[in-house]
């Protein structure tokens, strides 16, 4: 009996474990996507000739927040790296290391997304005052 119940406890703290452990990865997974899509607008919003994306390593960054790397068009020189720091709540805002490429193809001063964020809602807003 007492083999029965330590067999069923350590049972029940393995399948806990495992439960939140998923609901962990899921977290962070919904956390860098949410974190590309906010990529794929500045890219759509600031770099000229931006036709695709594709996302090589996300990870943790050691010194502060996470950092997500790629390349655009399909041109593995076309760099870039996105970090999220703490000072913007986590979130990617604009880009910290770029190509030649990139650096071409983008004004002088890109827009921030938060910015895009807030000039795409005031023109959605105008058009539902017309």
């Amino acid at each position: 009996m007492n083999r029965k119940a330590i067999i069923i406890l350590i049972s029940i703290i393995l399948i806990s474990g495992g439960v939140y452990l998923k609901m962990k990865h899921d977290e962070k997974e919904k956390y860098y996507n949410e974190q590309k899509e906010r990529i794929i607008l500045f890219m759509k919003y600031n770099v000229k000739g931006y036709k695709e994306i594709h996302f090589e390593e996300q990870k943790p960054n050691p010194l502060d927040g996470y950092v997500i790397t790629g390349y655009i068009n399909n041109d593995k020189t076309n760099t870039f790296s996105a970090h999220m720091w703490s000072e913007d709540d986590y979130q990617f805002e604009y880009l910290s290391t770029y190509s030649g490429y990139i650096a071409k193809n983008m004004p002088e001063n890109p827009k921030s997304v938060s910015e895009i964020k807030k000039e795409q809602s005031n023109k959605e807003d105008k058009k539902k005052d017309d």
